[in-house]
């Protein structure tokens, strides 16, 4: 059985929502969107293509990330393979692979392309430092949240993908992992034996196409597959709250420093006591929410009582 994410990411059009409407229905209220055409009025929007990027840029070489299934153990810091950027464009032009161009500094190398787009005026405060993502056809990007916890905006020029959103305070039914912001389990293939919270969370899909900017609200989970070999680009402002802020700042100054630290010392130890807090944890939220279910059956059971007295006080 798959998980449930059967709600849709709404869709509205990005060339006429304004930012009031924005504010009000999606960013303030944290909600996931699909803005369609957000990015039509800036060049980027037809000029960038597999063909333009192998002709400006083929020639550097680029550092490759594959889905490491073999060790969850591992964050994305260290690629697997390096190649030519044209080799690879071609690549994931003509077959599947698990190599993707993750975080991909392309303006460092082209500084010149920051000219091709502009920021939407749909929002304000931007974190003016885009990364491009480049993936091949049924390539994944493990479930995870962004650990700076900022609101993402996610455009697709190439191909397309599919997206798979959890809201934050589903995190400890995720089985997430402490310290990190990662999880092990298989989305596409849950085990609820091992997983048993699984068979609460609840999520949402979208299939990005080109044009598609999807907006991620802080915090979010997501999972990402590769349905053809694609790019796209992402912008992103810092989180709504302080506290949301903070926690951002306390992932990237502290927490993935004693990570790293301790996955140095013993690797194997450290991500199985990870991982058996994440049940442990798990556990615990599950139990309460039989608690929960027992209650509101309770005080169900109790008010059919209380109707059937009234009811033979009023001579039913």
């Amino acid at each position: 059985m798959a998980l449930d994410v059967q709600t849709a990411v709404p869709i509205v059009d990005g060339t006429t929502i304004t930012r009031d409407e924005f504010y009000t229905k999606y960013y303030n209220p944290q909600r996931p969107v699909v803005l369609r055409g957000l990015w039509k009025p800036y060049p980027a929007y037809t000029k960038w293509t597999m063909d333009f990027f192998k002709q400006s840029m083929g020639n550097i070489e680029v550092g490759l990330f594959g889905n490491r299934k073999e060790d969850l153990s591992k964050t994305l810091q260290e690629p697997n393979e390096i190649m030519r950027f044209d080799d690879y464009l071609n690549l994931i032009e003509r077959e599947p692979s698990d190599l993707r161009l993750f975080l991909f500094p392309v303006f460092k190398h082209k500084p010149e392309l920051l000219k091709d787009f502009d920021y939407p005026a749909i929002v304000k405060g931007y974190v003016k430092i885009p990364f491009m993502f480049f993936g091949p056809p049924k390539s994944i990007v493990r479930m995870h949240q962004d650990i700076d916890m900022g609101n993402v905006f996610l455009t697709q020029f190439h191909g397309t993908k599919r997206v798979l959103l959890f809201s934050p305070d589903q995190s400890t039914l995720l089985y997430r992992l402490p310290f990190n912001v990662h999880s092990t389990v298989d989305v596409d293939h849950p085990d609820y034996n091992e997983y048993p919270g699984l068979k609460y969370v609840k999520g949402m899909s979208a299939v990005l196409e080109h044009g598609d900017t999807l907006f991620m609200p802080s915090g979010y989970w997501h999972h990402i597959e590769y349905l053809t070999g694609g790019f796209g680009l992402a912008v992103r402002t810092l989180a709504n709250t302080i506290p949301v802020k903070l926690k951002g700042v306390w992932y990237i100054a502290i927490l993935r420093n004693i990570d790293n630290l301790l996955r140095k010392i013993n690797k194997e130890k450290w991500f199985a006591y990870k991982k058996k807090i994440a049940k442990e944890r798990a556990k615990k939220a599950i139990k309460k929410i039989g608690e929960n279910q027992e209650i509101k059956q309770l005080g169900g059971f109790h008010n059919s009582l209380l109707v059937v007295f009234v009811t033979i006080l009023n001579g039913g």
